[in-house]
């Protein structure tokens, strides 16, 4: 899935959160929920020591970046970051505990994640929760895009 995003043959819901000359975000295209956004690499590496020093450095603004963004557009009570090395398409996925997930599921745990992310994967979406998804992308794509945003917490 990597590969169909980095080479623009697969459309995440949404398009791209944002995009650099080395990363990319975007929602996660099987789990419907606002806030659960990968960074993808464009080339192919498996792990974060296979990083050069500029891919790491825009590697590094985009995690910050993309967790700020999180915790002010969607409105989470905790984050898990995910970074599996079995895929030959970097990623990390942000998770966004919301109040609603945690009232559905209880207390944040990593052993959680998969059966919450299969239980989205299955469940068809309603029409209010498509909505409520494209917005959150909506804002997310502006606050990572917006220069007034970056200037204002030091990014720029």
């Amino acid at each position: 899935m990597g590969c169909a995003v980095a080479n623009h043959s697969l459309q995440p819901p949404g398009g791209l959160i944002a995009k650099g000359n080395h990363f990319y975000v975007h929602q996660d295209p099987l789990v419907p929920l606002p806030g659960c956004l990968v960074i993808g690499a464009r080339r192919h590496i498996q792990r974060i020591v296979e990083m050069r020093t500029e891919e790491y450095q825009e590697f590094a603004d985009f995690l910050r970046r993309t967790e700020i963004a999180i915790r002010h557009i969607v409105g989470i009570e905790f984050l898990t970051l995910v970074q599996e090395e079995h895929s030959v398409h970097f990623h990390l996925w942000f998770f966004p505990w919301t109040g609603d997930i945690l009232a559905q599921y209880g207390a944040p745990g990593l052993g959680k994640i998969r059966a919450i992310m299969a239980d989205h994967r299955k469940r068809p979406i309603e029409a209010g929760a498509w909505a409520a998804l494209e917005n959150s992308i909506n804002k997310l794509k502006d606050w990572m895009n917006e220069g007034a945003n970056q200037k204002a917490l030091g990014w720029a």
